[in-house]
């Protein structure tokens, strides 16, 4: 078989071993390994995914020897190399030299079983030459899967000339560092803020700091201070940190530094009216509106939508379109335009638009009740009342159809994050009316856990745990509870704030986990046979799983927020890895990884619960604040729809009622697990 690369002229050789150290130089500035790390990987056995040729094994990029090389068959992607260092190890370190045939979309993978792998170092650019990766992880396996060669369009696969690990093969270190201390935000500009906090402390050394705004990852630094730009102004941040260590352990958050931007100038004149305002169409439980665009001095960046004083939509562009209205009906409509600064226009003028007779797919909205807390979870009981738990007051409340309410009770044990951990999700056994059975998921002070209680009248009696470990953070908690077609239970996780828990069979973060009622593991889960935590994992390689619902042919789908880029929608297949950290959506490195059927840019979504009626997924929107509407089509989505946007604000959990409706709450409010400082409502919405 034909090599991937040909060898070139000896003086072209040196021209080429010159530029790969000066890429080395720049690619990475990586330090050399500590004393007590070792070279791991050379002389060890080592194999690939496809054969490029005798002349190329994969030994040849072990041995330690520059002149000889591996190469894979030839233009095949994907494609990997494996080396097996005998023992399970703490991995500090990759070198990877490469032959003209280089990767440029690859990661580095850890494994201790040959089976499930996690990535520690991923690129869409790699540079090729020498490039020395400091790198935090932990298995016997190590493999380089490249995705994208560098020299696509030719017949060469890739080609390394070293593949060398290293690292030490001591115990691992299970005990993370504690949560960064007193972190302040200083320097606040329009576009920028300097962070600071006090060092962490750990068991060996921590060795980075990572910084969220809300939930989600932006950067990880070296030291205990940064500055943060690129920032937006007139805009509220909540920037909090956590620490690691070199066993890529994750401490707990620390406090939130909350601050808003000031002005990029000082801005006091207001957009002008909105003018001509109309109404192009309407429907029965919709109007459609539309307005001639304001001016600013500087420039407008939104509009809202009023009618009778209240704000009912908002919009970027000059047309909204208003739902969840009653049928032939009279509404009274006003438009106001924003600037960056905040300064609100006048109104517009008022129009008086008609609905239609007859229903809407998403037809009308009725309020049933309001709370001063998060309602979380929903389900209904069989004489057709609902039970929401409230996530910081800790308590189960039951409601009728008409909002009256009974507090159940309490539930023990639950310990709020000062994010979005605390009593979470909620469902009723399948056979309620014999067991009077309800499950819960919580935070508690050291994970999150399910538990188990008996209704009995209008009290919770009989609690019982069902299974704990799951890892815990001030986000990224998941919480989401469905029984499925098959009798089972799933629960959707989260990452724990430390993705590499998502490719971790033995962790149970980043999961969608299958229970028995009692909690126990059946027998037929994918990895049952590995044993520990494994064998209640389900599908894994998921970020922050937030809804779980399933149609009529028993499939069960799922929802999870992504990080920057996308927010998705998945089909579960029975064992399948859905690609986080390396995938999030379509975007990263994804090959290998079971795709998405729906992904949202990550401002118009945030998804959180997820619902199907008549094989119909209802998505409820978190910082997108509205309600999306997808039919199944096959094992796809199809057409979507979006409903409400603005006019209810962050939207939590969607629930079909036993009545043929769809119950829907709001979580507008506080991220600092205090009771009672939220302003939600409970909807009712007729579906037709």
């Amino acid at each position: 078989m034909a090599p991937r690369s040909r060898r070139l002229p000896a003086r072209t050789g040196i021209l080429v071993t010159a530029l790969a150290v000066a890429m080395s130089s720049l690619v990475s500035a990586a330090p050399s390994a500590s004393a007590a790390d070792v070279l791991l990987s050379q002389g060890k056995p080592a194999t690939e995914s496809a054969s490029g040729g005798a002349n190329y094994a994969p030994r040849n990029a072990v041995d330690g020897n520059a002149a000889t090389r591996w190469a894979s068959k030839s233009n095949t992607d994907p494609a990997w190399i494996r080396v097996d260092l005998g023992a399970s190890a703490t991995i500090s370190r990759v070198r990877l030299q490469w032959d003209l045939s280089c990767a440029k979309a690859y990661r580095v993978e850890t494994s201790d079983n040959d089976s499930t792998w996690t990535p520690i170092h991923t690129t869409a650019d790699g540079k090729g030459g020498v490039e020395d990766l400091t790198v935090t992880g932990r298995g016997r396996y190590v493999r380089v899967y490249g995705t994208t060669r560098c020299r696509t369009g030719t017949s060469y696969g890739y080609s390394l000339q070293e593949f060398q690990v290293f690292g030490n093969t001591g115990p691992a270190d299970a005990e993370p560092p504690s949560a960064p201390a007193n972190l302040v935000a200083s320097d606040v500009k329009p576009d920028s803020a300097k962070l600071t906090w006090e060092p962490s402390t750990d068991n060996v050394a921590v060795t980075s700091y990572e910084i969220y705004n809300l939930g989600q990852f932006v950067k990880s630094v070296p030291g205990t201070s940064t500055t943060m730009t690129d920032l937006k102004p007139n805009t509220t941040y909540g920037f909090y940190v956590n620490a690691k260590d070199a066993a890529g352990n994750i401490s707990q958050a620390s406090s939130t530094a909350e601050f808003k931007t000031p002005p990029a100038q000082d801005d006091p004149i207001p957009p002008t009216a909105p003018k001509n305002l109309r109404s192009p169409a309407q429907t029965a439980n919709s109007v459609s509106l539309a307005w001639d665009a304001s001016t600013d001095n500087i420039g407008v960046t939104r509009y809202e939508v009023y009618s009778a004083g209240a704000k009912v939509g908002d919009s970027t562009s000059t047309s909204a379109t208003i739902g969840g209205l009653k049928a032939n009906t009279d509404y009274r409509f006003t438009v106001k335009a924003f600037d960056a600064v905040g300064n609100a226009s006048p109104a517009s003028n008022e129009l008086t638009a008609r609905t239609r007779s007859g229903g809407d797919q998403v037809g009308a909205v009725t309020q049933i009740a309001t709370d001063n807390d998060v309602p979380w979870g929903l389900a209904f009981l069989p004489n057709g009342d609902g039970v929401y738990s409230r996530r910081d007051a800790q308590d189960i409340v039951r409601i009728t159809p008409s909002g009256q309410k009974t507090t159940l009770g309490k539930v023990p044990g639950v310990s709020g994050t000062n994010g979005e951990g605390g009593l979470l999700g909620i469902e009723l056994s399948p056979t309620f009316a014999a067991d009077g059975l309800i499950y819960v998921y919580h935070t508690a002070s050291g994970d999150n856990r399910i538990v188990r209680a008996k209704i009995e009248g209008n009290t919770l009696t009989g609690w019982t745990t069902l299974l704990t470990g799951i890892p815990r953070n001030k986000f990224h908690n998941g919480g989401r509870l469905r029984f499925g077609a098959d009798g089972k239970l799933y629960a959707g996780t989260g990452d724990g704030q430390n993705g590499a828990n998502a490719q971790n069979k033995q962790n149970l973060g980043g999961k969608v986990l299958r229970l028995n009622p009692d909690g126990s593991a059946p027998s037929d889960n994918p990895f049952f046979s590995e044993g520990g935590n494994a064998r209640y994992v389900w599908t894994y390689g998921h970020r922050n799983v937030q809804g779980l619902a399933t149609d009529s042919q028993g499939r069960m789908w799922q929802a999870e927020l992504g990080n920057s880029n996308m927010d998705e929608v998945n089909l579960l297949q029975k064992g399948g890895n859905y690609g986080w950290p390396s995938c999030e959506g379509t975007s990263g490195s994804c090959g290998g990884y079971v795709a998405p059927k729906k992904t949202f840019s990550v401002g118009s979504a945030s998804p959180s619960g997820l619902a199907i009626v008549n094989d119909v997924l209802f998505l409820a929107a978190l910082r997108g604040e509205r309600l999306y509407r997808m039919q199944i089509s096959g094992s796809s989505v199809g057409t979507t729809t979006s409903h409400f946007q603005g006019t209810y604000g962050r939207l939590r959990t969607p629930e079909p009622a036993p009545d043929g409706s769809l119950w829907v709450t709001t979580s507008n409010g506080d991220k600092d697990s205090t009771a009672g400082n939220s302003s939600t409502k409970l909807l009712k919405v007729a579906l037709n």
